[in-house]
């Protein structure tokens, strides 16, 4: 084989061989991508140095160009939280939110859709899925994988869950009943920054009072849902899963939701999704179910429980391939292959671990029909802003990384020559890594064929 060849997968047990682009629900039935020959080699013996450079080099330009993209994404992700919230916050006297809301929103989703399916290198897609980790899920949802993830069996990781997750929540201390209303003067909420004071009306059914009490923190903007138990206790829940939320409460008169009147009230802490991901270890955020880093299959394999029981006879599994893009920047055969693998950025596939009032399943389907539906596409584009500022970092940090290894190589390869090499392709590889430098120094980005 010479060193052009195009670079071949290091493939694990069930891993196809050819790239796969995004499509559920069943891994391997994609249709076939050209594979990203002539941009990415190896040896079976030893690398030339030459050739470590060009792959290097390639990759560094792959994951400025990567980086460009993410950084669109996001400036578009800022401006709409600023929008959104600033619509929000000024939203008092209006009925519904104002018809350009809702097409400012539809232009920023289509923009990001297509940045995300825009941003290529040499033909294949960066942000799209191609380059990253394609899934479906049995039971519960997919939703990304890392560069170590590997290829699963042709039936999945097998997910067992041995704690489901639950919210925070207040429970009342006696069943509601007109009386306990009429003589209650006061029931308070409140998260972060955000309260509702509450007084219901006297003469108040007990279902005008919970619909009337739930319409009072919808409109002040908290993340909260009202119900009666089976013992027809008042509860108040987060509609968010998970450890990381919390809200108080408290009655004024009566025992409605103070367990002693008048007395404010912590809720009862949430807990987070526990179980385990193909037999290996993972922790839980929530409702979803990560693998640990180190893990030999699942490293990073997020997957979020959809809220239903498993089927009978059934259990919960996901299915995946691995996409991303392996190469190798080193001169000796033994060293590991290295893989990239970068997220899939297409609006439909973003924010689907998200819980919200209004159903909304992914960023692709946001909308701003109602003020419950900005304030849910809110907390979508919060969780979702997150997600690709992180990232932003890791893919700045592989392009550090990358580049340092090149410019190594350039150093080794001057050091250990007796006299500095005039060959035109190495002195290309040289100018070309020096601009790389001087753009990492700069800030400024790599372009792409």
């Amino acid at each position: 084989m010479n060193g052009l060849d195009p670079i071949r997968h290091s493939r694990t047990d069930g891993e196809p061989g050819h790239w796969h682009g995004v499509g559920p629900p069943a891994p391997g039935r994609e249709p076939r991508i050209a594979r990203p020959s002539g941009w990415l080699s190896f040896d079976q013996g030893n690398l030339s140095q030459e050739q470590v450079l060009k792959n290097l080099e390639q990759v560094v330009s792959m994951l400025q160009t990567a980086s460009v993209g993410l950084n669109e994404i996001d400036d578009l992700l800022t401006d709409s939280i600023a929008v959104l919230s600033a619509h929000w916050s000024a939203r008092e006297g209006q009925a519904a939110p104002p018809e350009e809301l809702r097409e400012y929103t539809a232009q920023r989703l289509a923009a990001m859709e297509e940045i995300a399916r825009g941003c290529r290198f040499h033909g294949r897609g960066l942000l799209d899925g191609q380059c990253g980790v394609a899934g479906a899920g049995r039971g519960v949802v997919f939703i990304r994988g890392g560069p170590n993830t590997a290829t699963s069996p042709p039936e999945g990781y097998a997910v067992r869950i041995t704690d489901f997750p639950s919210r925070a929540a207040i429970t009342g201390g006696v069943p509601v009943n007109e009386d306990w209303i009429w003589a209650e003067q006061e029931v308070f909420l409140a998260e972060g920054d955000r309260f509702v004071r509450f007084r219901a009306a006297r003469g108040n059914s007990v279902t005008d009072f919970l619909r009337e009490l739930q319409e009072a923190v919808r409109a002040s903007g908290l993340d909260l849902e009202i119900a009666l138990t089976q013992q027809r206790r008042l509860v108040v829940r987060h509609t968010q899963y998970g450890s990381q939320f919390k809200f108080k409460g408290s009655s004024l008169n009566t025992p409605l939701l103070s367990k002693r009147p008048g007395k404010l009230e912590w809720s009862r802490k949430g807990t987070d999704i526990q179980g385990s991901l193909g037999g290996e270890p993972a922790f839980g955020i929530g409702r979803m179910l990560v693998g640990f880093l180190d893990n030999e299959h699942t490293s990073e394999l997020a997957i979020a429980w959809k809220g239903e029981a498993p089927k009978e006879g059934q259990g919960f599994a996901c299915q995946l391939v691995q996409n991303g893009i392996a190469f190798q920047d080193s001169e000796t055969p033994e060293a590991a292959r290295l893989r990239i693998s970068l997220p899939s950025l297409l609006p439909k596939q973003l924010g689907r671990w998200v819980d919200t009032r209004s159903g909304v399943a992914s960023l692709a389907a946001l909308n701003t029909d109602s003020w419950q539906e900005v304030l849910d596409g809110l907390y979508v584009l919060l969780a979702v802003s997150g997600e690709v500022v992180e990232w932003k970092d890791r893919v700045r940090a592989w392009i550090e990384r990358y580049q340092n290894r090149a410019l190594i190589s350039l150093r080794q390869g001057f050091a250990a020559a007796p006299e500095p090499p005039t060959e035109p392709a190495y002195a290309g590889r040289a100018e070309s890594m020096a601009t790389l430098l001087r753009d990492r120094i700069q800030g400024g980005p790599g372009t792409a064929e």
